[in-house]
């Protein structure tokens, strides 16, 4: 893959209990996930808050394989504790300054050609006209509703919308894969509805086009 990043989609699940740390010494960085979040949102505020902790560059990525990838510039442990384990691919680690989680993140999607979304950036709903030619109170925001694109072999597109197909809500982050310190959550979206088709000259790369509706929660 040319590009040094990847677009990854994790499902937002109940039944997150427990924590994830980050210590260094006697410093620990603790993060509570909500009871319903995504791995991906969880991982975004490990980094954020390892940092304000410890002071110090705190590198995730995600590998080719969907798993996590850890690092600090010195020696720290990571452990998790309830269901954050399994949810995250994590095992408890201690004595290093970086780490793979063991296993990918459960659920989670990542096109090997990257993704594309689509959608208005915000919007409201106006209330009823009045006499006077404006608008009453607004009746709140618009259900935005876009397009969102994965790009894969055909093989995968077609595994990627036989999932999707059964819809869900999804958080979709662009991830580093390289040595970068940023992992930016772009929204967090509801499927509507996917279809696969044939993408590109050689007839083996598929895109999956899904129908999505972004929430706030």
């Amino acid at each position: 893959m040319a590009n040094n990043y990847y677009s990854l989609l994790a499902p937002v699940v109940d039944g997150w209990t427990g924590t994830i740390t980050v210590t260094i010494g006697s410093v620990v960085a603790t993060v509570t996930p909500r009871a319903r979040t995504s791995a991906l949102r969880v991982l975004e505020r490990m980094v954020y808050e390892a940092r304000r902790v410890h002071g110090a560059s705190f590198v995730a990525y995600v590998t080719s394989a969907g798993k996590f990838y850890v690092e600090m510039p010195s020696t720290f442990a990571i452990a998790a504790t309830g269901t954050t384990d399994t949810l995250t691919g994590l095992d408890d680690e201690s004595g290093s300054s970086s780490y793979t989680f063991r296993s990918p993140i459960p659920g989670a999607i990542l096109p090997a050609y990257g993704a594309r979304i689509r959608t208005p950036i915000t919007g409201a709903t106006k209330g009823a006209s009045l006499l006077a030619g404006g608008y009453g109170f607004t009746e709140g925001a618009l259900k935005l509703t876009g397009r969102l694109t994965l790009y894969d072999t055909l093989a995968n597109s077609s595994t990627f919308a036989d999932t999707l197909a059964g819809g869900g809500v999804y958080d979709v982050g662009i991830m580093r894969t390289d040595d970068s310190t940023d992992v930016m959550t772009v929204e967090r979206f509801i499927v509507r509805t996917s279809m696969v088709g044939r993408w590109g000259r050689l007839g083996s790369s598929g895109r999956v086009v899904c129908a999505v509706q972004g929430v706030s929660a």
